[in-house]
């Protein structure tokens, strides 16, 4: 999961010197060095809180948790995803990049690597189709899918002013995720990483700044070697989960822009059939 692996490093407080064990849930554990070895459970872990610390510790505390908060990335492969030049965006990296966790099998790899590569080419096509021969002012088939059936939130938590309706909110989401997408590129955002998660199909936190966000997701590998979850699905699923990356929030049911718009992902662009229901598409969202 993201957190759990740092690098180990040495740290003085107060003239005591500590190793960094790691950092969890909020805390930041550190291991004391001491001349003989210690069977005291209380000695081996420590749990330092700023708030039992005096000024000069609160400051070394400070900058010990920013050290440990670091990721170690040596259990991570870096892969690269080529990225498209739509018309009329500028200042377009080549390749997206992420460290993928050494946990995940080649085929898993491969179907992280469709479902990236999918999604890239859908905010392609986006782009080119309201680009519309240089007026930008065209309907791409996405927003006017997105446009049919979702009627409610619109606005990322970011966003200062309203956004009227779907169309203007999948324009919106899509220039947020070029920017997050310019972010990485240009090493702007810190690393994105993917974990693999045991519950649910891809999940990602709510981000609240608009800016150097990284395109981090945690993934379940089993569903990733299920056959109910097709590439569409899984495209989908990333773009319900990047879509918290570009400020947006759930509920995650019919009629909500962060689930109609990706279901319009999973569906190919075509209308809901009565046969089958969104909770088909959204079960895949977290």
């Amino acid at each position: 999961m993201i957190g759990t692996y740092f690098k180990e490093r040495m740290i003085t407080i107060n003239k005591d010197k500590y190793y960094i064990l790691k950092h969890k849930n909020g805390k930041c554990y550190l291991i004391p060095l001491t001349i003989k070895k210690s069977k005291c459970k209380k000695r081996k872990k420590t749990c330092l809180k700023k708030s039992k610390c005096t000024k000069c510790q609160q400051k070394c505390l400070k900058k010990c948790l920013k050290t440990c908060k670091k990721k170690s990335l040596k259990d991570y492969k870096k892969i690269a995803i080529e990225v498209p030049k739509p018309q009329g965006v500028k200042n377009v990296p080549t390749h997206i990049h992420f460290y993928l966790h050494k946990s995940f099998t080649k085929e898993q790899e491969n179907r992280i690597r469709r479902g990236i590569s999918l999604l890239l080419d859908r905010w392609y096509t986006h782009h080119n189709q309201k680009w519309d021969g240089g007026t930008n002012a065209g309907t791409s088939e996405l927003a006017a899918c997105t446009d049919r059936y979702a009627t409610k939130k619109f606005k990322p938590v970011w966003a200062k002013s309203s956004v009227p309706n779907a169309i203007a909110a999948t324009n919106l989401a899509m220039n947020q995720f070029t920017q997050l997408i310019r972010d990485n590129g240009f090493k702007k955002s810190p690393p994105a990483i993917i974990d693999p998660r045991s519950s649910t199909t891809i999940y990602a936190p709510t981000a609240s700044t608009k800016r150097r966000v990284p395109l981090s997701l945690q993934i379940n590998p089993k569903q990733l070697d299920s056959q109910a979850l097709t590439d569409l699905k899984l495209s989908g699923s990333m773009f319900h989960a990047w879509l918290h990356r570009a400020g947006w929030t759930d509920p995650k049911v019919t009629s909500y822009f962060i689930s109609e718009c990706p279901m319009c992902i999973m569906r190919n662009l075509n209308s809901k059939q009565p046969a089958f229901p969104d909770s088909g598409n959204y079960k895949f969202f977290d």
